[in-house]
């Protein structure tokens, strides 16, 4: 089956488990505080989430990318998510973008790592301690 490609040849740990269920928790407070939910930047969110996990993440590239970011050791890891983040706030702040769109994509995001955490829970069949 294709959504079998899409998960890890290992199973999840308890941390992952963990993070799925703080994405679905995460959900309900997100969008209970939002003035409007635009359904649309949902969808999409779930569908760039779910796509950047699933067929992305295994393809070639995927796959050459997340053996580069686990190479890079624990503080590297650290330096590239900040600045992630700092590119992002600073577009954030420059480019002016309604928070309901950005809590409505990123609360679509959230659901897709749930999901993608169930899928691979149900095809792996078992849970493998707390860290790989």
């Amino acid at each position: 089956m294709v959504l079998r490609r899409w998960c890890p040849d290992y199973p999840p740990t308890w941390t992952d488990v963990m993070m799925g269920l703080l994405a679905l928790v995460w959900v309900p407070s997100q969008l209970a505080v939002l003035q409007t939910i635009y359904w649309g930047w949902v969808l999409f969110g779930f569908v760039v989430g779910f796509v950047s996990m699933g067929p992305l993440a295994s393809s070639p590239v995927g796959e050459l990318v997340g053996t580069w970011f686990r190479k890079i050791g624990k503080s590297g890891r650290a330096i590239v998510i900040i600045s992630f983040i700092t590119g992002v706030w600073i577009v954030g702040s420059q480019v002016d973008v309604p928070s309901n769109i950005i809590g409505s994509a990123v609360s679509g995001s959230m659901i897709s790592i749930f999901l993608y955490s169930f899928m691979n829970l149900l095809y792996s069949g078992e849970i493998d301690g707390w860290k790989r």
